[in-house]
């Protein structure tokens, strides 16, 4: 597998796609920022007590929050449609369009990517949580129970991050079948997506997943650490990087094809 001109070739159709189309661009920061809007709404109803010192009805303050943290879901099923489009291979970047289909593929890439992260966050609550809570309710703890706390944390935290890798492995290919074949159930049919990476080849695949995030934060930290104007660059360059990752993965997956084509023509 060439990963450099699977970088190039990513890069070259982000960047022909938002250049050349900078409504599209605009419109996929709007959608980028919508899910923010509803916590922002909560954060300014509830800044006039906060400022006057008061105690903000708590049980108002909590279903608000609930609220919010829903519609931001909602919200962000438009982008997460968006993205499935990308991974359905259209070429060259389509337009936003069709915003009830978007808004349904959308709630369906929502329901499994939260599917793919229960075993990871069902670790960190047994393992981190839940022990937390027992040492900081059980009275005045003592150096052991801290001690013993801090260690099933730690286990937790790299059992999480093992797990998450691997189902990250498997998710990247799932969400590609979901969006090829309109399934949601593609996207956990774990036999055919181990068949996958295997043709493709594990080393390979793994390798090419660890060159994208390694990409991904090179341009995070460098847009993080950029003052002032950092997190408007963040949100500006939102569409790019998913749209970039998007491709990328897009293109780690039909590999398989091209790899397939190129042996069937060989003498």
């Amino acid at each position: 597998m060439d990963y450099g001109k699977l970088i190039g070739d990513s890069f070259d159709y982000t960047m022909d796609g938002l250049t050349k189309n900078l409504a599209t661009w605009a419109i996929l920061v709007v959608l980028t920022v919508l899910p923010i809007v509803p916590m922002g709404i909560i954060f300014i109803a509830m800044l006039p007590s906060f400022l006057a010192g008061t105690t903000p009805n708590i049980a108002l303050l909590i279903g608000g929050f609930a609220i919010a943290f829903i519609l931001a879901i909602l919200l962000s099923a438009f982008y997460m449609g968006y993205l499935i489009r990308i991974y359905r291979g259209v070429v060259p970047l389509p337009a936003v369009s069709g915003y009830k289909r978007l808004f349904v593929d959308g709630i369906k890439y929502i329901i499994i990517g939260i599917i793919y992260s229960i075993p990871a966050f069902l670790i960190i609550l047994v393992l981190v949580v839940g022990p937390l809570f027992v040492t900081v309710f059980s009275g005045e703890p003592g150096f052991n129970s801290i001690l013993l706390m801090l260690g099933s944390a730690m286990i937790g935290m790299l059992l999480a991050l093992i797990a998450g890798f691997i189902l990250m492995l498997f998710f990247f290919i799932g969400k590609i079948r979901f969006a090829r074949t309109g399934k949601i159930g593609e996207a956990f049919n774990f036999h055919a997506i181990k068949d996958t990476i295997g043709k493709i080849g594990w080393g390979t695949y793994i390798l090419a997943v660890i060159i994208l995030c390694v990409i991904l934060v090179i341009v995070e930290t460098i847009l993080g650490i950029i003052p002032f104007i950092g997190a408007i660059l963040q949100v500006i360059f939102a569409p790019l990087i998913s749209i970039f990752s998007a491709r990328y993965i897009c293109l780690v997956y039909d590999s398989l094809e091209d790899s397939t084509d190129s042996q069937a023509h060989a003498p």
